[in-house]
């Protein structure tokens, strides 16, 4: 039954889950690296690169794969990313078959649109532009996903000031801005194509 009511959680439910899980969490960083670099990925991608690029042969936060697996699970339970297993040729021998597992954030999740509210931004030169994890990224998470469903008008601000900088990165308008937001949300199916196209 609680299997049930975490894949079929309404968003409120879900963000409770989510921050008490949280609160689980020794160590916030690992499990804030592993969002980030599901949203950066956008797609779905498959578990053993997810080890590979996340684990101790990449520098990654992960040491173990168990632990990694677990929390992949547990996020697929609260709706935050979502599971596929696919059926491919076997690299080593095309005749033989495997099942492969694939994992993507979920962008129907309310803290889809906050991931990257993990991370604080920082100018290394001219035109070089570094990032990293903020004090306690989780509960800076869960703080924006919460604003964010109050309607917090906090939220609208600061999205005003993240369209900012990143016409300040690209050395682009608020009009161009516009667009490539569109655009990257067309890609991933959360608006229609031709709305993208509009002008904002």
């Amino acid at each position: 039954m609680k299997r049930l009511i975490e894949l079929h959680a309404p968003p409120v439910y879900m963000l409770e889950e989510f921050r008490r899980y949280c609160s689980l969490q020794r160590d916030q960083g690992a499990l804030a690296s592993l969002l980030v670099y599901l949203r950066r990925r956008g797609g779905w991608v498959q578990l053993n690169q997810i080890w590979r690029e996340q684990g101790p042969a990449s520098g990654g936060p992960f040491w173990n794969q168990t632990t990694l697996i677990n929390k992949l699970e547990k996020l697929e339970r609260l709706g935050v990313v979502s599971m596929e297993r696919r059926i491919l040729p076997s690299p080593r021998a095309e005749a033989k078959k495997k099942t492969n597992t694939f994992y993507r954030l979920n962008p129907a999740t309310p803290l889809y649109p906050h991931i990257y509210g993990m991370l604080k931004i920082y100018k290394e030169g001219p035109d070089k532009y570094s990032s990293q994890l903020v004090e306690d990224p989780l509960d800076r998470l869960n703080q924006l996903a919460s604003k964010s469903e109050r309607g917090d008008p906090v939220v609208e601000r600061e999205l005003e000031v993240a369209m900012e900088l990143i016409g300040e990165v690209f050395h682009v308008g608020g009009e161009e801005v516009g667009r490539m937001i569109k655009e990257r949300m067309a890609r991933k199916g959360q608006v229609a194509r031709a709305e993208s196209k509009r002008p904002p």
